[in-house]
Parts: structure tokens; sequence; C-alpha cells
């Protein structure tokens, strides 16, 4: 891991998005803004999210600071947010993400701990596309009545801790 590989264009975004949601979450509450304006913010957290790891790979930037740098940014970030946004999203839905993240997080050591290589799943990145519209869904439901929400969410909590657990099953199975 080199210093110069905090100045590769794709950490740069993620640094970006640590430090721009970090500022925002410190300084700002949820409340202050309109729900479309936090739906725009929601959205921008979750394209950054994608477009570190596509400008990384599409331009063969790829580091091993980028490798550990941008999956615990986008834990953090992720979570950061659902706390922000805690007086609308139900302490249910963020309980259950925070216990879906301890999984991965225990996951994530374990690869970092053996040098095992991964593949990041489709289902994976779906099921995080999934996570975003339905917090988009839950700021947008104190405008609109959203008929099913808590139904949509279950089913998008059900299959999050889905690819999570066939993640966990695919690290034990890989090195045993």
């Amino acid at each position: 891991m080199s210093l110069k590989d905090i100045f590769l264009l794709p950490n740069l975004i993620t640094l970006s998005r640590f430090f721009i949601s970090i500022y925002l979450f410190w300084n700002f509450e949820s409340e202050s803004f309109d729900s479309y304006v936090l739906i725009i913010i929601i959205a921008i957290i979750g394209l950054s999210d994608s477009l570190d790891g596509i400008v990384a790979r599409r331009y063969n930037l790829v580091s091993k600071l980028g490798i550990i740098l941008d999956p615990l940014t986008d834990r953090v970030v992720f979570l950061v947010l659902l706390f922000w946004l805690s007086s609308i999203v139900p302490q249910t839905f963020i309980f259950a993400i925070l216990i879906r993240e301890v999984l991965v997080l225990i996951g994530s050591i374990y690869v970092l701990l053996t040098g095992l290589k991964i593949e990041v799943s489709k289902k994976g990145k779906l099921a995080t596309v999934f996570l975003f519209v339905l917090i988009c869904l839950y700021v947008l439901n104190t405008t609109l009545i959203i008929p099913f929400l808590s139904q949509l969410a279950l089913l998008v909590i059900i299959f999050y801790f889905y690819v999570a657990i066939e993640y966990l099953y695919n690290l034990i199975y890989k090195s045993g």
C-alpha cells in the first residue's frame, strides 16, 4: 500500500463521499431538508458508492488502499446515514441493518486476515440499490402515504440478509 494511492481518482471519490457525508450528518439535521432534497442527497451518496468501484475497474486504478477503504467507507457512511435519518426510518429497520453489517464485518475481517479473494456479488449490489430506494421511499412517506412500505421493507431486509449469508457461506466454502 502506497501513500500515492490516496490520490487515485477512485480513492478520492471514496474519501470525498466519506468527508462530505460526515460533514453533512454532523452539521445538519435531516429534518431541516425538504423530502425531495433528502432523496437527492441519498441518491448522490448511493451513486457515489458505485462510482468509485466503476472508475477503479474501468481505468485499472484498483489499489490495496481502495480495496480496504471503499467497503469501510460504504459501511460507515451507510450506517451514519441511517442514524441521521432515524426520525424517518423505523428503528427495527436500522437494528436489522446493524446486525447484517456486523455479519459482513466479521466476514470482511476474515477475508483480510486470510488473504482470500471474494468476488463482488451482483446480488450484493442489487441489495444495496434496493436499500437506497427503500430509504428514499421512507423519506417520501413523510410527504405521501406509501402503502405496503413495511412489507416491502421486510422483503428488502430478507434479501439483504440472504446476500450476507451467501457471502459468509462462500467464505467458509472457499477456505475449507
